[in-house]
C-alpha cells in the first residue's frame, strides 16, 4: 500500500512542477511572514502605534493604545488567523474530494448556505445579532448535508463529479432563495451586505470564541486524516485496492471542509478564493502530499488573510473596504490563469 501511494504522490508531483521541495524552510518563511502580518496588523490603522510601542501598549492597561488594541484590533487579528486557516484546509480537502485544483468549499453549498441562514437571523431577528453567525453555521452544514444526499442518492458509487454537480445544483436553489428573500425584506437587506461581501469589520472577542473551538478541531482532525487524503488522489478504484473506503472517506472529508468553511463564514461572512488560492500556491512549493501541504496551507492562510485585512482598512483609511472584495480582485485573476493553464 506504502509503495503504491508513494508512487502515485511522486508521479503528482511531477505533473505539479513544484518550485521547490523544502517543506520545513517554506513552514518558517510562512510562520514569519504570519508574524510580521501580525505585527503590521496590530500597528496600523486609524490609530498607529509604533512597532515598539506595541507590546508596552498590550501590556500596560494606562497607554493610549491599550484599548484599541485589546477591543479591536486583537480580536480582528485573531479571527482572521483562524478563518485564513480554517479556509485554506476546507479548500486543500475539497481540492482531494474531487480531485480538481479549482475546487473550493463553495462547491459543496457551504457559502449558500451560510449566507441563507446568517440572512434569516438578519430578518427575523434583528435584535439579535450574536445569531447571525450561529444560523450561517447551522445554515452551511445543512446545505453539505443536502448536497451529499443529493450525490448519494440511488447510488452506491459517489464520484467526484457528481459530488460536483449536486454542489452546484443546490448552491444554485440556495442562492435563488437569498434573491427571493432579499427582494422580499429589502428594507433590512442592507444590514446582510456586508456578510455577504465578506468582512472582519465588527468582529470581536464574543465571535471569535465562537468559532475558535470547531475550527481548532476541524484542523486537528485534517492532519490527522492527512494519509487518507494522500490515498483519495489515487482514482477510485487504485485507493479502493489500498484498502481505502472511497465512499465514506470522501464523505468524511467533504464533511470536515463543510465544516470548516461554515465556521468560517459564521465569523466573517462569504469570503472567497482563500481556499482557491492558498492551496494551489502551497502545492507549487511542497507537491501534493498532504503531511507538508495542510499545515503550510493553515499558516499561509493566516497570513494572506490578515495582509489582506490590514490592506483593505488602511488602503483608503478612514474608509474600510471589505476584505472580501480585495479577495476577489486577487483571486479572480489567478482563477482565471489556472483555468488558462489547467484546460486545452
Amino acid at each position: 500500500m506504502n509503495r503504491l501511494v508513494r508512487r502515485a504522490l511522486a508521479a503528482l508531483r511531477r505533473d505539479s512542477r513544484p518550485v521547490r521541495r523544502h517543506p520545513t524552510l517554506w513552514l518558517s518563511v510562512s510562520a514569519v511572514a504570519l508574524g510580521v502580518a501580525l505585527l503590521a496588523g496590530g500597528a496600523l490603522g486609524a490609530v498607529r502605534v509604533p512597532l515598539q510601542d506595541l507590546p508596552r501598549a498590550a501590556l500596560d492597561p494606562l497607554h493610549p493604545a491599550h484599548a484599541v488594541l485589546w477591543r479591536v484590533r486583537l480580536p480582528r487579528l485573531t479571527g482572521a488567523v483562524l478563518v485564513g486557516a480554517a479556509l485554506a484546509v476546507a479548500g486543500t480537502l475539497m481540492q482531494a474530494v474531487v480531485r480538481n485544483p479549482l475546487a473550493d468549499p463553495g462547491l459543496l453549498g457551504v457559502t449558500a448556505g451560510a449566507g441563507l441562514g446568517g440572512l434569516l437571523a438578519i430578518i427575523l431577528v434583528p435584535q439579535r445579532p450574536i445569531l447571525v453567525p450561529l444560523t450561517a453555521f447551522v445554515g452551511g452544514l445543512l446545505a453539505v448535508a443536502t448536497v451529499l444526499a443529493a450525490a448519494a442518492a440511488g447510488r452506491r458509487h459517489m464520484g467526484p463529479l457528481r459530488l460536483l454537480l449536486s454542489g452546484v445544483g443546490v448552491q444554485a436553489i440556495l442562492f435563488s432563495l437569498i434573491a427571493l428573500v432579499t427582494f422580499a425584506f429589502a428594507d433590512r437587506a442592507p444590514a446582510f451586505i456586508a456578510f455577504t461581501v465578506g468582512s472582519l469589520n465588527g468582529v470581536g472577542w464574543d465571535r471569535t470564541a465562537l468559532v475558535v473551538g470547531p475550527i481548532v478541531l476541524g484542523c486537528m482532525l485534517a492532519l490527522v486524516a492527512r494519509r487518507p487524503l494522500d490515498v483519495m488522489l489515487l482514482d477510485d478504484d487504485s485507493a479502493a485496492g489500498v484498502g481505502l473506503g472511497v465512499r465514506g472517506a470522501r464523505i468524511a472529508a467533504a464533511c470536515l471542509a463543510a465544516w470548516l468553511a461554515a465556521a468560517a463564514a459564521s465569523a466573517a461572512g462569504l469570503l472567497a478564493f482563500v481556499g482557491l488560492v492558498v492551496p494551489n500556491w502551497m502545492r507549487l512549493l511542497v507537491g501534493p502530499g498532504h503531511g507538508a501541504l495542510l499545515p503550510l496551507a493553515m499558516v499561509a492562510g493566516a497570513a494572506l488573510l490578515v495582509v489582506a485585512d490590514t490592506i483593505a482598512r488602511t488602503l483608503l483609511a478612514p474608509l474600510e473596504l471589505p476584505v472580501g472584495a480585495l479577495l476577489a480582485f486577487i483571486g479572480g485573476p489567478y482563477f482565471l490563469f489556472v483555468l488558462w493553464r489547467k484546460l486545452p
